[in-house]
């Protein structure tokens, strides 16, 4: 049986990777981190490479194209990519989603 889970909505709007930790500042104000180490390439990055970042699918997650690397809001909220995608509005098919 599936956990109900209730997701707030709430975007990324911004993010920072220092090294110690991934953050994401969210719409609604709070702050998710999680340690950078869960990152092998924002681990080995530059600085400048990790600050070059980009936010996309509307909020949902976090690319930084340099190296190769995306991070989902769900990866850091612990809840599955379908529950982000339904709490920012997306209409999702769980028909497809296996359990």
């Amino acid at each position: 049986m599936r956990r109900q889970v209730n997701v707030k909505t709430a975007l990324i709007r911004d993010v920072r990777v220092d090294n110690q930790q991934i953050t994401f500042i969210l719409t609604d104000g709070r702050e998710v981190s999680a340690p950078t180490s869960w990152s092998r390439r924002l681990t080995q990055a530059t600085q400048s490479q990790r600050a070059t970042s980009r936010i996309g699918g509307f909020g949902t997650y976090v690319e930084w194209p340099t190296i190769d690397e995306h991070i989902g809001l769900w990866t850091l909220l612990g809840v599955s990519e379908e529950d982000v995608m339904e709490a920012a509005g997306f209409e999702v098919d769980r028909s497809s989603v296996r359990t």
